[in-house]
């Protein structure tokens, strides 16, 4: 059994894999989005559901490392979702 990493290691190993699954999850959410709007829905749901087996897997692993690096990638992964966000209204 692995033993939990203390609290700054966790913060340099999950927070920038957060961030990176995340700007890759909410990145490709937008473009699901258009995929599911003009008329291709099962490349849509093929993409919706490869996104989301991604994710799980990536936090499922950042879990096993300890609570603080899954919290820390949690973290990162909200961070992520900030900027895409504020990239997407931007751009609108």
């Amino acid at each position: 059994m692995m033993s939990h990493l203390s609290v700054m290691p966790s913060l340099a190993i999950g927070l920038p894999i957060g961030i990176v699954a995340g700007w890759i999850y909410f990145s490709t959410l937008h473009w699901s989005v258009h995929l599911l709007t003009h008329g291709t829905p099962g490349r849509a749901l093929g993409l919706q559901g490869a996104r989301l087996g991604a994710l799980a897997l990536i936090l499922f692993g950042l879990a096993k490392l300890g609570p603080w690096v899954l919290l820390a990638g949690a973290a990162g992964l909200l961070m992520a979702r900030f900027a895409v966000l504020r990239r997407v209204k931007g751009a609108a």
